[in-house]
């Protein structure tokens, strides 16, 4: 048999992306809904949680300790749904967490059944808000899963842009700071290293060059998740256009209201298309209803068969915010090997959680466990030979600066917004207060 006749193994994959509304998630309610996105009810090889407004700012900016409570909620409500999924009533995880970092209130963890398979852990972060913090940004992890003699390169990167309908030059803006700025690095040799705990920060070196650093890495797969915020207009609503406009269930495709007809006018779509924004990436059929912008009044956990209405809030255009996407085999294997494919089997939206105005949205998606070579020609314009913004050389200072500066907003907030925050400052201003007290009695005596 020849070498390109040989089965070719597959990574199942299951990404989410979720806007978590600056709260902590319902446990019972996000592990009840996170699997109902797959298309059998076999567990993926791996998991990719892509999350947005993961905590209260304060807490997100400062990060470490302050978010271990919030990632820790995922990876229980992750372990409760693998088990219910897998009727298994073992209180043993059947995923083990391999990475769990933030960028501001952006985050990304990623989990894997077999976690002997992950090699070569990297990370990289850039923020897109005021002063380059991270109130809006960007997270990535890229790893090398290896199973028996066969493996391959995976990027994954979870977003948050620019938000309102007003706002999409600065969203494309945004995703080139994305491609310039998110640029993976390493801290350490140790290839089998495993990010444990949560908040560790070890992983090895895997991008040597400037070129590899790049999220279009040449030998790698790419998929970015997260809040994209294109929406389906430039403008705000019109008072009267949640009556006349706006979709609801049960409509028949033919009908003008019906949602599929809003999709005509998505900004991701059209940019995407025309090449200012993902260039090179490519989505599934967007088969689903608007996942933003959402009232919080329930019902929840439904599904839209379930619904006779969707409650949208009046002053936002229902849009397409959440969104997965992928960069495809490049030519110079998929013309010598059609049969390596990458299949997305599932694209959909969950149900409405009672903690958010948006929907989560999931991937399911098989990938050949094949290496990528690197290209020995020049292949045109596959952003993996010629990514579309060049690195900045100013991105390691710039991200240091960024994060000194969230830091003090971050701890400014904090005692100033919070209520555990205000009642440390108090304690901590009484304390001052008392201690110089006490030393003017004592030097006065």
């Amino acid at each position: 048999m020849m070498a390109q006749d040989v089965p070719i193994n597959t990574l199942d994959i299951y990404i989410l992306t979720y806007n978590c509304g600056l709260s902590s998630i319902d446990v019972d309610a996000f592990a009840s809904q996170l699997f109902t996105g797959l298309s059998t009810s076999k567990l993926p090889d791996l998991l990719i949680l892509s999350l947005q407004e993961i905590a209260p700012i304060p807490y997100s900016l400062i990060g470490g300790s302050f978010l271990v409570p919030y990632f820790s909620r995922f990876h229980h409500a992750v372990q409760k749904a693998s088990r219910k999924l897998n009727n298994d009533s073992n209180s043993g995880p059947l995923y083990s967490p391999v990475s769990a970092r933030n960028c501001g209130v952006t985050g990304i963890m990623v989990f894997a059944r077999n976690v002997e398979a992950i090699r070569d852990i990297e990370t990289g972060a850039v923020g897109l808000g005021l002063l380059d913090m991270g109130n809006k940004g960007a997270i990535g992890v890229r790893l090398a899963y290896h199973d028996e003699d066969r493996s391959t390169e995976l990027t994954f990167v979870a977003a948050h842009l620019a938000p309102m309908e007003d706002g999409l030059e600065r969203r494309n803006e945004d995703w080139e700071n994305i491609v310039r700025g998110l640029v993976f690095s390493s801290t350490t040799a140790d290839g089998r290293k495993i990010e444990r705990p949560l908040s560790e920060e070890s992983h090895p070196l895997l991008s040597i060059s400037p070129r590899d650093a790049s999220i279009y890495k040449p030998t790698s797969h790419l998929f970015v998740a997260g809040d994209l915020n294109y929406r389906t207009s430039i403008l705000s609503p019109a008072p009267s256009d949640h009556i006349q406009s706006f979709p609801q269930p049960r409509l028949d495709p033919s009908e003008p209201n019906h949602y599929s007809k809003l999709f005509k006018s998505d900004q991701l779509n059209q940019e995407r298309l025309a090449g200012r924004t993902c260039q090179g990436l490519t989505e599934a059929p967007v088969t689903f209803p608007p996942t933003y912008k959402y009232q919080l009044k329930g019902p929840f956990l439904k599904s839209d068969e379930e619904l006779s209405e969707w409650h949208w809030a009046k002053h936002r255009w229902p849009s397409w915010c959440d969104r997965i996407l992928y960069l495809d085999f490049p030519a110079w294997i998929s013309q010598t090997r059609p049969e390596t494919k990458i299949v997305a089997k599932r694209y959909t939206a969950l149900p409405l959680l009672p903690t958010s105005d948006h929907r989560p949205v999931t991937l399911e998606i098989s990938v050949p466990l094949v290496v990528i070579p690197s290209s020995s020609s020049d292949d045109g314009d596959d952003p993996r030979v010629k990514p579309p913004f060049n690195i900045n050389v100013d991105w390691k200072a710039r991200r240091s600066r960024a994060r000194t500066f969230e830091l003090l907003a971050g701890f400014l907030m904090y005692f100033t917004t919070t209520m555990e925050g205000g009642c440390i400052l108090v304690a901590m201003t009484a304390g001052t207060i008392a201690t110089c007290f006490a030393t003017k009695i004592i030097l006065n005596v």
